[in-house]
């Protein structure tokens, strides 16, 4: 009985595995290998591919210095200062310290002066018997005005103008760390997608040469139209991805513009990723050492503001006392004769009905002490959750780089060994395209963790309101 050909080579394989098989079957000569021209294409295949990832295997150094790194810091501070969010916010910074100034004004005496002429006519009056009148009568005045007290309205004022400058404050340090995190994404960004474009190009050129290497054995008898057509399939599907990392660029280089304008060209795929290693006690530090974000101080602005804004309200509610001093010089047109009034009193004003309006501004002031008491709650409650949220994510980023170099170097490895035992026609196109797909996607994987890796230690620092120190940006304490 003569056995199936398979079955018959897979007994002599586990004949051989156990020492079991004939001395004919052990010395069989190993399979020809592919002629010359074609299996040097195969053993070159994704080799380009391999070489261009070299750089980014290799577990090491970070890949910079410290002169690079300020640098950069430069560039980032240069782009940030320049921006218009930020030159806006710092504009509306400086007017809240005017209005602080606006709000102190009461305190001190105010002056106030009256110019009038014109014709003045008086009937005659019986009750006082005096004539009648009718002449030109011009007069200047000028009156000091002194608060004296006002329970507390005045200084409310200024108690909450301190807060809404503060708030401007902390908004000012909010969007400089908001647009250097932009302008270190867009800068990283760029060389992520230059990265995964070269390396785009590189895999379709693999692919391409797997299907010049499929239609050469078609063309000696060595192949099928099948395996053409999943070539042609595979090379297809690189073209496109291609083509989609140039849309990406495009939009990279535009991000990029927003910041550094005429810089673009500057960045390439050898540009250098500043990964800022947040580990140890630095990770400790952001994490534990009570720090707080703009946010946070912000609404902590906010629930002053409203208590001091409550406490101007009420101020208000009662008199304010004023001491008014006035001099005036009449009759400065002919035909009367000039003369000097003068006058000094104690001025007390309050206002006896207003329709309830002073106890609902009160109503409204307590109302907005609750709401900023729920608003500061809710803020430190998100800034914990983000912040243990990012400091995971920093720790996970490490571990994954770590894997990513390990899965790169595994598929560089495993496309050498398949395409060797493809030249010798041990394997098959299929083996040989996962191995070559393996790698390309072990490379992609492998740039987008080194990048992530790098902009969650800045995330981390821009929430933790560090990076505006980290740039150079000056912060109040």
């Amino acid at each position: 009985m003569t056995l199936p050909i398979h079955f018959a080579r897979g007994l002599a394989g586990a004949l051989a595995a156990f020492g079991l098989a004939s001395a004919s079957a052990q010395e069989r000569p190993p399979l020809a290998p592919l002629d010359d021209k074609v299996g040097g294409l195969v053993l070159r295949l994704g080799e380009s591919q391999i070489d261009f990832m070299q750089g980014w295997v290799q577990a090491g150094p970070r890949g910079w210095n410290e002169q690079q790194l300020e640098g950069f810091r430069g560039r980032i501070l240069s782009a940030t200062i320049a921006h218009p969010d930020v030159r806006a916010v710092r504009a509306a910074q400086s007017a809240s310290v005017f209005a602080v100034r606006e709000a102190r004004a009461p305190l001190f005496p105010q002056v106030s002066t009256q110019l009038s002429s014109g014709r003045i006519t008086n009937d005659p009056s019986t009750l006082q018997g005096s004539p009648a009148r009718n002449y030109n009568s011009a007069s200047v005045s000028i009156t000091v005005r002194q608060l004296l007290y006002d329970f507390g309205a005045t200084r409310g004022q200024i108690d909450a103008s301190n807060a809404r400058q503060k708030q401007a404050e902390f908004r000012q340090y909010s969007v400089e760390s908001e647009i250097a995190l932009k302008a270190i994404q867009a800068y990283h960004d760029l060389i992520r997608t230059h990265r995964q474009m070269q390396l785009a190009q590189r895999n379709l050129e693999a692919r391409q040469a797997i299907l010049d290497l499929v239609r050469q054995r078609q063309d000696i008898g060595g192949g099928t139209v099948s395996d053409v057509v999943r070539a042609e399939s595979r090379a297809a599907e690189a073209e496109a991805n291609l083509t989609a990392y140039q849309r990406n660029l495009g939009v990279a280089q535009a991000s990029y513009r927003e910041y550094f304008p005429g810089e673009v060209q500057a960045v390439t795929a050898q540009s250098t990723v500043f990964d800022i290693r947040a580990t140890g006690d630095w990770l400790a530090e952001v994490g534990l050492a009570g720090q707080q974000g703009w946010k946070v101080r912000s609404a902590q602005a906010a629930q002053r503001l409203a208590e001091a804004e409550l406490k101007a309200t009420r101020g208000r509610s009662f008199a304010s006392i004023n001491l008014e001093v006035s001099a005036a010089r009449r009759d400065l047109l002919h035909p009367g004769v000039p003369g000097t009034d003068q006058s000094i009193a104690l001025v007390a004003r309050q206002t006896l009905f207003g329709g309830w309006a002073d106890t609902a501004r009160v109503d409204q002031a307590v109302q907005k002490i609750r709401q900023s008491e729920e608003e500061l709650r809710s803020a430190e409650l998100e800034y914990r959750r983000q912040l243990d949220q990012l400091v995971l994510e920093v720790e996970a980023q490490e571990r994954l780089v770590t894997s990513r170099q390990s899965a790169a170097r595994l598929a560089a490895e495993s496309l050498r060994m398949i395409r060797e035992q493809y030249a010798y026609r041990r394997g098959t196109l299929l083996d040989l395209l996962t191995a070559q797909e393996s790698l390309y996607f072990a490379g992609r994987d492998l740039i987008d963790a080194q990048v992530d890796r790098a902009l969650s230690t800045y995330k981390l620092m821009s929430l933790a309101a560090v990076l505006n120190n980290f740039v150079g940006l000056p912060v109040e304490p």
